[in-house]
């Protein structure tokens, strides 16, 4: 029997949303960041601004699948991704903020030469896409801990494949403490608490590292576990960088073949290293650039309500070559 395109995808492709599987920076800074200082944040993080758009390219590259550790397929896949998020702030108030981030990724992808090991069952070839939907509640809030400066933060998020049904809820709590703070240097470290079978390591540290190298605006950004980058400011609306990225990914399916389960999700863990470049237009809008090698790090399909560890499907991948553009949005 053959396995539906749409099985094939999520066989060797990284599709899905952006699943919040890891950490929501959105959660982590708000209630640390004065209203003035809303914007410097954006430029700095990504993933704190008010709405983006971004499309990948991947190039050609080769994957090896198997099923309950035996050989299935092998061939070759090439994908692109159109991801978006728009976050809405709620309220803020002594302190607390809370805010709701809506997310959508459609993905587009082909698989070609592929040679099935099994009789049943078996992958297509074909062209196919997949899309996801997710929405995060995020409360963040900052105290004091035997008079040290602490920020707690809870984020909430619901995916789905489609708006007929819940998919996955995903928790993550984190606790970090601020222990320097100038206008050239921002130290913090925490953790963070994941409630999630899907997710490889119920408890990860956080550790925020931000410092001005020199007085020529060279930036080094370190934002476990997010990503670490070195940026360089080429006049006040112009910036160039170079780093490494982690995001995690997910996406929903289900299935009437006997020699799968009805429901599962495949989660991929991935780091795409690069240089970009980005550009402020006006007051709001920021342009970016970017590209270089794509790793997904760990490809493995999973049973609804099963653990990680016990994923049926394990796909592996050469690194391949990406391009990026993106489009966003400073806070207003």
């Amino acid at each position: 029997m053959k396995i539906n395109l749409l099985v094939t995808g999520m066989l060797f492709c990284s599709a899905g949303s952006y699943a919040q599987n890891m950490f929501s920076m959105s959660s982590q800074h708000p209630a640390d960041t004065l209203r003035s200082e809303a914007q410097e944040q954006a430029l700095r993080y990504p993933s704190l601004r008010q709405a983006s758009v971004t499309v990948n390219l991947f190039g050609s590259g080769n994957f090896d699948a198997k099923l309950n550790g035996k050989d299935l397929s092998s061939g070759k896949s090439r994908n692109a991704r159109i991801s978006s998020f728009f976050s809405v702030p709620i309220g803020n108030w002594s302190g607390n903020v809370i805010s709701a981030t809506i997310y959508h990724n459609e993905q587009f992808f082909n698989v070609r030469e592929a040679k099935n090991q099994l009789d049943n069952p078996q992958v297509n070839e074909g062209d196919i896409s997949k899309s996801t939907l997710g929405l995060s509640l995020n409360f963040s809030r900052t105290d004091a801990l035997f008079h040290i400066p602490v920020i707690y933060s809870v984020v909430l998020t619901a995916m789905s494949d489609n708006l007929e049904a819940v998919n996955r809820f995903n928790f993550n709590g984190s606790i970090a403490f601020p222990l320097k703070r100038t206008p050239d240097v921002y130290f913090s470290l925490g953790a963070l608490v994941q409630i999630d079978p899907s997710v490889p390591f119920p408890v990860l540290p956080v550790v925020n590292y931000f410092r001005k190298l020199n007085n020529s605006g060279l930036q080094l950004i370190l934002d476990l576990p997010q990503g670490v980058s070195l940026k360089q400011s080429l006049s006040r609306k112009a910036w160039i960088n170079l780093g490494t990225t982690f995001n995690t990914y997910a996406s929903f399916y289900q299935s009437s073949d006997p020699a799968l389960p009805g429901r599962f999700s495949y989660n991929t863990i991935e780091f795409k290293s690069g240089p970009g470049f980005e550009y402020l237009l006006g007051k709001y809008v920021i342009l970016g650039v970017s590209g270089g090698v794509n790793k997904v790090a760990s490809a493995r399909t999973i049973a609804k309500g099963s653990n990680y560890n016990d994923a049926f499907i394990r796909t592996t991948s050469k690194s391949t070559p990406y391009g990026e553009f993106r489009i966003s949005l400073l806070p207003f």
